[in-house]
């Protein structure tokens, strides 16, 4: 059992207010804050990927701090047996630093090739420093730190010698994708930690190819399976009358509004669709919502408009953000998940869709097709093509109870296999620190 300092950009519990709203709204509030005591309507529970999976690995260590980016919020709070910890930006180098971790965010996707700017970097470097200071603060009893993607990629080579580091990159490495600059940018800090872990044999194969120096692992992304419950069918009814579905069948992708997520591509396959709806489930991201770029708004009207421009409107539902029940709910009616995904690190709500036995239709751009056997737990399509798209959900919804294998393959993503794998490089590099 490891006392692990777990960094990730977005923090596992999510405000709805401001920490100077909560004391105006509860007077003094003692540190950390227990959130527990709060109304369950001040905050809520991450439904990010990264988030989930810390959270769920979480239960595996002896004792977790964590420390996340948190505008507005309290500066420390207690979630059940976690410390959480936040580091607050003024609004200028939050701006900033939201401009260059999406430049490095959109190179990594082929969205677009981002020149780097000198303001936008001390701001990124700003909010890494500040993450490092606070992680450091827990250094004589941390065995581990654990630090999660892009966003706080100059924690390496701040903490330094002085204690063990592993960072896991949880989007897509293909050289290829990026610009010299940034391609030069991230090996240097990859370099800078202990250990890299990558999600896919992709990204591994993407280090290799550049000559990447250290210790790296692949790690499939996981899940806890015993978090998803099994809604009734009273529960399921009720979630297809909320959503005006009678006798179709259902087409779903749970992800973010997002143009990486390609939903646009899902939305051009249902014109070669008959009896089915298409259920959009998700809003936008921390980085849309609590820093304000406005992404997922933007990109849901979008989509919207497509809808009504080729005329498949009547077959295509938004749902926005639903809790869980709903999303439970949401599973266990689906005859087909979807991920349409561009390019995609993996995938986790492809797992959730295989935990209720689901087939799941992937683009071959996203990282989970690596677990996707074609004809038994699902197919994989060409990203980008509707038309194929289409083709492999009307083969899938003629039997999807045939596409029944993905219960097995959760065992391959799921949190007790995987930390197993992350056991292994947190042991191989506290060795190098004398700590094991």
């Amino acid at each position: 059992m490891f006392s692990v300092a777990i960094n990730t950009q977005t923090p596992p519990i999510r405000f709805r207010y401001t920490y100077r709203d909560l004391v105006d709204k509860y007077g003094f509030l003692q540190f950390p804050i227990d959130v527990s005591l709060l109304d369950p309507s001040d905050y809520y529970v991450s439904v990010g990927g990264v988030a989930k999976m810390m959270l769920s690995l979480s239960k595996k260590f002896k004792k977790v701090r964590w420390v996340s980016l948190g505008p507005g919020y309290p500066p420390e709070i207690k979630f059940k047996d976690l410390e959480i910890y936040f580091v607050d930006l003024n609004p200028k180098d939050l701006q900033g630093y939201t401009r260059f971790k999406e430049g490095i965010y959109n190179e990594a996707h082929g969205i677009y090739k981002y020149e780097i700017q000198p303001e936008d970097y001390i701001a990124y470097a700003t909010y890494n420093w500040l993450s490092a200071q606070k992680l450091l603060e827990f250094f004589k009893d941390t065995d581990i730190y654990f630090i999660n993607d892009f966003q706080q990629l100059l924690i390496g080579g701040i903490i330094g010698p002085s204690a063990p580091a592993v960072l896991w990159y949880h989007i897509p490495f293909v050289p290829e994708y990026l610009s010299p600059k940034v391609r030069e940018f991230l090996i240097r800090t990859f370099e800078g930690f202990d250990g890299v872990v990558v999600s896919t044999k992709r990204d591994l194969e993407g280090m290799l190819r550049v000559g990447m120096k250290g210790r790296v692992k692949q790690i499939y992304p996981f899940i806890d399976p015993n978090e998803y419950k099994r809604a009734s069918r009273q529960e399921v009814e009720k979630v297809k009358e909320k959503y005006g579905i009678r006798d179709e069948k259902i087409v779903t992708v749970v992800a973010r509004m997002d143009p990486m997520k390609s939903q646009d591509i899902a939305i051009q396959a249902m014109k070669y669709i008959e009896n089915a709806k298409l259920l959009l489930v998700g809003n936008g991201s921390f980085t849309s919502g609590a820093l304000g770029t406005g992404k997922a708004n933007s990109w849901a009207k979008k989509l919207q408009s497509l809808a009504n421009e080729i005329g498949v409107r009547d077959k295509v539902i938004f749902t926005g953000y639903i809790p869980d029940e709903d999303l439970y709910a949401i599973y266990e009616a689906s005859d087909v998940i979807v991920l349409p995904s561009n390019i995609e690190g993996f995938g986790l709500t492809v797992c959730e869709g295989w935990v209720y036995g689901k087939p799941a239709i992937v683009s071959n751009g996203a990282g989970v097709s690596e677990l996707v056997i074609d004809g038994g737990n699902g197919y994989v399509f060409k990203r980008g093509d509707p038309k194929d798209l289409a083709e492999k959900i009307n083969i899938v919804l003629k039997d999807p109870e045939k596409y029944s294998l993905g219960r097995d393959t959760i065992k391959k993503c799921s949190v007790d296999s995987s930390y197993e794998f992350i056991k292994e490089i947190f042991v191989d590099t506290m060795k190098d620190y004398g700590k094991i």
